[in-house]
This record gives structure tokens, sequence and C-alpha cells, in this order.
């Protein structure tokens, strides 16, 4: 996979920019942004398409996934350390090794998560289904680029030996709590006391 396919995908990660203000997505919207950065995160070895055009479309895919992300009360996307340790979401990726893969792989992390609760029907903070998505794709970066990220590498570990779904279940726990601590417990809806990208500082 090219890097600079793999740094336009990064770069489409702005978080909360102006872009986001214009309309608010809707569920067929982004189920299609899924799917077309589904088609072009991996690459497609029948019919591959020019670096800049895949880059393109997985840049306006993830930006379409991202809005959506934060806008709807649909789903619940935590972006917490414990849930996505490869990235600082707070600092950004830009010092960080590797930040073009880190953005692509963030992009499909956060793809998962929202595609799991849409398809169940019910928001979920669970980072699981986020986790096999970035795993799947990170395994084709990892070959195609010679990749290794230290935080994936520990999760693709444990999604090899069977562990990945405890730990999951012990990140949220942990994410919860921590937002627990810094804001105090919710008296509201469930969404504000979940770990979601609505409530990250």
């Amino acid at each position: 996979m090219p890097r600079l396919f793999l740094r336009a995908a990064a770069a489409s990660l702005a978080f909360a920019t102006p872009a986001f203000a214009s309309e608010t997505v809707t569920r067929a919207q982004v189920l299609e942004a899924i799917r077309t950065f589904d088609a072009n995160a991996l690459g497609s070895l029948a019919a591959p398409k020019p670096e800049a055009e895949a880059g393109a479309e997985v840049a306006r895919a993830s930006n379409t996934i991202l809005a959506y992300a934060l806008e709807s009360d649909d789903v619940l996307v935590d972006l917490g350390p414990d849930s996505v340790p490869w990235c600082d979401v707070k600092k950004g990726l830009s010092d960080l090794s590797n930040s073009g893969e880190r953005g692509l792989l963030l992009a499909a992390y956060i793809s998962g998560c929202v595609k799991a609760q849409l398809q169940s029907g019910k928001q979920d903070a669970n980072p699981l289904a986020g986790w096999v998505a970035m795993l799947r794709v990170y395994r084709a970066v990892k070959v195609r680029e010679g990749v290794k990220i230290p935080e994936i590498e520990a999760l693709l570990a444990m999604q090899m030996n069977g562990s990945i779904d405890a730990y999951a279940v012990a990140a949220l726990k942990r994410s919860s709590d921590s937002l627990r601590r810094t804001y105090g417990p919710s008296a509201g809806p469930p969404r504000q006391e979940s770990p979601a990208l609505a409530a990250q500082p």
C-alpha cells in the first residue's frame, strides 16, 4: 500500500474541522462511506485503482464516517487511550512514527465501530468491532509497507491467542472509569456516561 495513499487517509482525519459543519450525515450516507472505505483501504487485487483515486476515496469516506460518529446519537465510539493505544487523539498523529498508517488505522477502527453498531441497532462503545476492522487493514499495511506498530502488534497477538474479547471488555471499563473520575457520575442519558467521541476532552 503506497505511503501517499496512507498519508491522504491520515490527512483526512482532521478532527472536528469545519468541513463537518455543513450537513448532517445520514445513515445511508455513512453506510455507503463504510462500503467505500472497505473497498479502497485494503486495495483491490482484481481491479486496482490509481493510488491518487483510491486515496481520495478513502479520505472522503473517512471524513463522512468520522462526521457521523461525532454527530449521531445512534453510535458511541471510544477514542480513549485504552481503545486506540496507537494514537493520542488529543495530541494528533503528526508527531508519531508512521503517522499516515496510524491515521488510516484510526479511520478503520472508527468505521468498524460505527458499522457494527448500525448493524446491531444498539449503541455499544466496546472497541472490539473497531479493533477487528482495524487489524484487517493493519495486516495489509504490514505486508505491503513493512510497517510494524508496537501497540497494534500487542492487539494482534491478543487476537491470535484468543484473549482480545476479554481485553476489549477491560479496556471499555477502564475508559468508563476514567471518564467517571474526570466528569463524575452522569445523571443524563447513557450517551453522556459512556466513553464516546463527544465525551473526550
